[in-house]
């Protein structure tokens, strides 16, 4: 057990000493930062053949949690091919304060085991359609992403899961440019069968700015629901 766990400390600690270096920049910016909450629920239907469909709301609070954002809805679809490869297509509806989000986005999934530590990395390529609140001319903004996910799961019961991940988004043009990052670390309990609650902090350090850096630090808890059909 305690084996285990050191390579699983070694792990995460690799993945922080990562997005660390990557923020090092930042120190010449000026610099904001925010807290926030998030609060979601998900309803998964496990369907026949290793598909899966999953459709989630959630909420954000922003300003050191003193300002309601908006509201988001998700639909994913998603088929493992084998134990270690899956695909999946996301779909976002964003109805925030400075508009309406549109945002599609389609993933590859590899997955193995090492040390009974299961590790997954994860592309994605992601497409955003931006509707501003008060544009009465129509006129939208677009923004691509390439998103590249790596993450890190250990089963420390039956019922209990700890979890971290990192991601970078790079935004495509004359060169691959490091916009943000979006990095977490979170536990699951399934409290009863088929249902679980995820409680985890994201840290999002962003350098899309051209004038200053902002870090948001994100508390989150997120109520899930797997129906097997």
């Amino acid at each position: 057990m305690m084996t285990k766990l050191n390579t699983l400390y070694r792990v995460v600690c690799c993945c922080v000493l990562v997005i660390l270096c990557s923020v090092v920049h930042a120190f010449s910016y000026e610099h904001y930062s925010d807290f926030q909450t998030w609060y979601g629920a998900t309803v998964k239907l496990d369907l026949p053949d290793k598909w899966m469909f999953a459709a989630q709301y959630r909420m954000r609070m922003i300003d050191n949690t003193g300002y309601y954002y908006g509201s988001y809805l998700f639909a994913d679809v998603s088929r493992e091919f084998s134990k270690h490869f899956e695909a999946n297509v996301n779909y976002r509806l964003a109805m925030v304060t400075p508009g309406v989000y549109h945002r599609y986005a389609l993933g590859l999934e590899g997955k193995t085991k090492l040390f009974d530590i299961e590790t997954s990395l994860r592309p994605m390529i992601q497409y955003q359609v931006q509707n501003f609140a008060g544009n009465d001319e129509g006129v939208t903004d677009t923004d691509t992403y390439l998103r590249l996910r790596g993450s890190v799961k250990y089963d420390l019961t039956k019922h209990l899961d700890i979890y971290a991940y990192a991601e970078p988004f790079f935004k495509p043009g004359n060169q691959l440019h490091l916009d943000w990052w979006q990095n977490a670390v979170g536990v699951k309990y399934e409290f009863a069968k088929n249902k679980k609650i995820n409680l985890y902090y994201l840290w999002q350090p962003d350098n899309s700015h051209t004038r200053y850096f902002q870090t948001n630090h994100i508390l989150a808890a997120e109520f899930e629901w797997t129906i097997k059909l």
